[in-house]
């Protein structure tokens, strides 16, 4: 799948060499299945993506407290990380600069996630809309996280709808 992604996206990647893990960080960001999970380093962003979309249950936050980062450049190839290890990738994207990503390495991406080092925070679903209009007023909103016309235009019907 990587390989079928480098090839497509050719085009629209940025001018600079990628990496296989920038590759893959592009590729997690923008939907594809990888071995990679996208997390955030601002709070504020994690609570965004956790009421952003309209439902009837609670919302989680999860973080990560675990310090340990992969080196890149000495592990030049993302499919031989050996444990789950935190990446921050260069800033190929405004997306993910602007969602302050931070990706973490699963050697078998079927396993769960477990682990100590995991928090869990519940956001009751009577407080969800009220969450999202205050993140909002704090500039954490579709057009800032998605720098973008499709986050653009997703703003805009948001804020012009009685939806969620």
């Amino acid at each position: 799948m990587l390989r079928l992604f480098r090839e497509r996206a050719w085009a629209t990647l940025p001018e600079a060499k990628v990496t296989n893990w920038e590759l893959l960080a592009l590729a997690q960001h923008h939907g594809l299945p990888t071995r990679l999970l996208d997390w955030s380093r601002n709070p504020m962003v994690a609570a965004f993506f956790a009421v952003e979309d309209s439902h009837d249950r609670d919302s989680l936050i999860y973080a990560f407290h675990n310090n340990k980062f992969i080196n890149t450049d000495t592990n030049a190839d993302p499919f031989k990380a050996a444990s789950i290890s935190k990446f921050i990738p260069n800033h190929i994207t405004t997306r993910i600069t602007a969602q302050m990503g931070v990706f973490t390495i699963h050697p078998d991406p079927r396993e769960q996630l477990e682990s100590e080092d995991i928090h869990r925070w519940v956001i009751p679903n009577s407080c969800r809309k009220e969450m999202k209009q205050t993140l909002h007023k704090y500039g954490i909103n579709r057009a800032s996280l998605f720098p973008d016309l499709d986050g653009l235009a997703k703003f805009i019907a948001w804020q012009q709808t009685d939806g969620h």
